[in-house]
């Protein structure tokens, strides 16, 4: 009995890492974003920002779990940001990131050389810069004034096709982190109206990219 299990443990590994080896890939990404910010606030007037372009660049790696589920993660330099009119003056916020996406891939054959996918999973994110812009002036997002945390979390969507080696699909990025500091909270409050206790503002992000596996 002992040997019969141990023989169906040694042909599983066996079995697990076949699979894995034959459904490992790695690839390039690129694509366009479409950025905005929702803020939420318990009280006082909220402001209207207004989606962004961008653009998101990085490498992917899979591999597989199971048979048609996989795991994949990589790593993106991505835009980010919004617009927002404040008085008569249009306002742009640039925002960039390394981002750092978990997911679990849903990728079933459909057909010679086409395979569906389908992930879901978190993300991390760290910002490494960017732009407060209007018609007087240009300030860092991360300088002296230090108006947004550098750090965020979420949760990723994402759904597309392979097609042999190329991918194409879209996708979104939903942030959960208030992404506010202190700082920008005040001086929000004094510009928008009311008082600034309760605003928070978080990430969101509709992407469509192509990319190729190798």
């Amino acid at each position: 009995m002992k040997r019969l299990l141990f023989s169906i443990l040694i042909l599983a590994g066996i079995s697990g890492g076949v699979l894995a080896q034959e459904n490992f890939y790695w690839g390039f990404r690129g694509g366009m974003n479409l950025s905005h910010t929702v803020q939420k606030a318990d009280m006082g007037a909220d402001l209207d920002y207004k989606s962004k372009p961008g653009f998101r660049v990085g490498m992917v790696v899979g591999t597989g779990i199971v048979k048609n589920l996989s795991l994949e993660t990589g790593l993106y330099f991505t835009t980010l940001g919004m617009k927002n009119k404040l008085i008569t003056d249009e306002v742009k916020f640039s925002i960039n990131y390394i981002q750092l996406p978990i997911q679990f891939a849903f990728r079933p054959d459909l057909g010679k050389k086409l395979r569906l996918h389908v992930g879901m999973g978190p993300y991390v994110a760290c910002g490494v810069g960017g732009k407060i812009e209007n018609r007087s002036e240009n300030i860092d997002v991360y300088g002296e004034e230090d108006y947004f945390k550098r750090f965020d979390v979420g949760m990723s969507v994402s759904g597309g096709l392979c097609i042999g080696k190329f991918f194409v699909g879209l996708g979104y990025d939903w942030g959960l982190v208030d992404i506010f500091t202190n700082q920008f909270k005040a001086d929000i409050g004094v510009i928008g109206g009311g008082s600034s206790e309760g605003r928070r503002l978080h990430n969101r992000n509709f992407w469509v990219g192509i990319g190729i596996n190798l």
